[in-house]
């Protein structure tokens, strides 16, 4: 009877529950069963186990951290980054240097900040970040996620101080370099952007977006010259790289050579039609050369196309007042300088409190 309780025992543990083998034996095993799972693309079945073998007990503190940072990898697997997070933070504050938790948590919150992003959720996707590099304050991967996220959501000063901290820790990161060159010239720190742009470029000089934005920074500096050989070289690198024409278009009509100013506003038209800032050139050219009904056509298309565009608001009322309709060209110009005044605002960013 006893042979038959121990058959009948032997046989119950080989039996699954919840889809995974009811293991016997210490923590020890019962974790390395749940990196077998892992390799096996099993992640639930490992993530139970893993969550048995932390209530086996475990030694010491270091060896439950490793077994929390493999919870949280079957997490993650799963897409379950919230829990996943939850698990490598246990981990780290049981073992603070444990790199396998420090890795996991970086990816879990860049991985939850992208979900967000995706979903519309930009605040939240920002808010992600700000916990992840609290939580792994050394993280280079975590402060260039952040300060990007944060540039494309104008939070510029904040944006500036985690990209310039990971340019400290990893001044090699040509990532890193370029994000910080860009976010310093949305702040308009223009020597330290040039500087940073020109280093890029040393190491990347085939990158068409780089030379573009040297090119953009050296027109806002009125080095037009200088400008057109980068604007040039990107777009002989990317020759459907519209913002470049665009810029090109600009710095010809700043100079006053107009039929090569609307031959750049052309190229980029035929790309986007609905471009505001080079129907807003065209408009301007008609205008210089009074052509009244080719510049109302582009006038009209851009305060349309780029509504928020002080310069086409501005044409446009200068158009109308031209044409006698005083009263329209009156509200034009008052909306132009608002926009202008809300630009001026903005031009500085917002700021939130960074994880120090």
């Amino acid at each position: 009877m006893r042979t038959q309780s121990k058959w009948l025992g032997a046989v119950l543990l080989a039996l699954p529950m919840h889809g995974v083998l009811w293991a016997q034996g210490d923590a020890k095993s019962l974790d390395e069963q749940g990196m077998a799972q892992m390799r096996d693309g099993k992640f639930f079945a490992a993530q139970e186990l893993f969550e048995q073998a932390l209530r086996a007990g475990l030694p010491d503190d270091a060896a439950k951290a490793m077994v929390e940072a493999h919870l949280g990898e079957s997490l993650a697997a799963q897409r379950l980054y919230d829990d996943a997070i939850r698990a490598f933070e246990s981990a780290l504050a049981l073992d603070a240097g444990n790199r396998e938790a420090q890795a996991g948590e970086v990816r879990s919150i860049v991985q939850s900040a992208l979900a967000l992003r995706a979903a519309g959720d930009r605040d939240g996707a920002l808010a992600k970040l700000v916990e992840g590099r609290k939580a792994v304050p050394a993280s280079v991967e975590l402060m260039l996620d952040f300060g990007i996220q944060a540039e494309e959501m104008r939070i510029y000063k904040d944006a500036d101080a985690a990209l310039a901290q990971a340019h400290t820790l990893e001044p090699a990161n040509l990532t890193v370099l370029y994000a910080l060159a860009r976010v310093e010239l949305d702040e308009q720190k223009m020597p330290q952007a040039e500087t940073h742009f020109r280093e890029y470029l040393k190491a990347k000089p085939e990158d068409a977006s780089a030379h573009y934005g040297l090119g953009h920074l050296l027109h806002m500096e009125i080095k037009d010259d200088e400008a057109k050989v980068e604007l040039e070289r990107s777009v002989t690198l990317q020759p459907r790289q519209t913002e470049a024409y665009y810029q090109l278009g600009e710095i010809a009509l700043a100079m006053h050579q107009d039929a090569e100013a609307k031959a750049d506003y052309e190229k980029v038209l035929a790309e986007d039609p609905h471009h505001g800032g080079a129907v807003t050139g065209m408009g301007i050219l008609a205008f210089r050369a009074k052509d009244n009904a080719a510049a109302e056509k582009y006038l009209k298309q851009a305060v349309v196309d780029a509504s928020d565009y002080p310069t086409a608001h501005r044409y446009y009322a200068m158009l109308l007042d031209r044409l006698g309709e005083h009263t329209q060209a009156e509200q034009e110009m008052t909306l132009a300088r608002q926009l202008t005044e809300e630009q001026n605002r903005l031009a500085h960013g917002y700021e939130i409190q960074s994880p120090q």
